[in-house]
């Protein structure tokens, strides 16, 4: 009977030895926006896209607001924001800066440049 538990945990102590250790690299979540706003009101000094990847799911929009600078996480899923990440992807495709995204007219200079009659000669 000895014999057999001798032979037992010489086996288990084998496979023991033997057997490789994985090891498993989990990443958890860490985004910078667990709740994003669908618009946000006002004009942008500023703003950062994170592009989606292992550590975060999702694209992330952080807008810096002009009136106050405080960060505000935009949702990529709005329409100012899918606006906003489409002008960024444009402008890292053509080398340019993010200020080109802010560049908007107000609503009051849009009527007058699209009411200003145009002169042929």
């Amino acid at each position: 009977m000895t014999l057999i538990a001798y032979a037992l945990l010489a086996f288990n102590l084998s496979i023991v030895l033997t057997a490789q250790v994985v090891e498993s690299h989990h990443l958890p979540k860490t985004c910078q926006c667990p709740q994003a706003k669908i618009k946000v009101r006002g004009r942008f000094s500023n703003f950062t896209v994170t592009p989606k990847g292992p550590s975060c799911l999702q694209d992330e929009i952080i807008v810096t607001r002009q009136k106050n600078n405080n960060p505000v996480c935009l949702s990529p899923e709005g329409d100012q924001g899918k606006r906003l990440l489409e002008c960024w992807q444009r402008m890292q495709k053509d080398g340019k800066g993010n200020k080109e995204c802010l560049r908007q007219l107000n609503p009051r200079q849009r009527k007058r440049i699209q009411a200003k009659p145009t002169v042929t000669t």
